[in-house]
């Protein structure tokens, strides 16, 4: 029940291995967001991207690409951390929406994303349609 198609991306074969064991990805796929991805046009209905867009990991360009492969209609569930939302990202959803690309639905306030470690850089989560 629930969704036919839910697949697994990561760069970090640790991280693969662990979704893998839930046996509930219908695929596994060990690739890095920043490059075009081997995905269609729209070839998802919803996509959820945590720990991703972070100083060091992803930047916002890789944001294009996961509306790319995000079918209209579709919903991009995301966190990005605030150095990141702070260097461009904000700038980059208000330019996607204003030229239609896509709908903010939710934006949390910044939290943190690792309780009680210290020196952690807040984060916040955003919830996007793409049109």
């Amino acid at each position: 029940t629930g969704y036919p198609r839910v697949e697994a991306l990561d760069i970090s074969q640790g991280m693969l291995d662990k979704a893998g064991a839930k046996g509930v990805y219908r695929a596994l796929h060990r690739l890095a967001m920043g490059d075009t991805l081997p995905f269609a046009d729209g070839a998802y209905a919803g996509i959820i991207s945590a720990g991703v867009f972070t100083s060091g990991h992803v930047g916002v360009e890789g944001l294009d690409e996961l509306i790319r492969i995000c079918r209209p209609g579709g919903v991009i569930v995301l966190t990005v951390k605030n150095t990141l939302w702070d260097a461009g990202f904000a700038e980059r959803i208000a330019g996607l929406e204003a030229r239609g690309a896509i709908s903010r639905l939710e934006e949390t306030r910044p939290y943190a994303s690792m309780p009680g470690e210290t020196d952690t850089v807040p984060s916040r989560g955003l919830v996007l349609r793409v049109n």
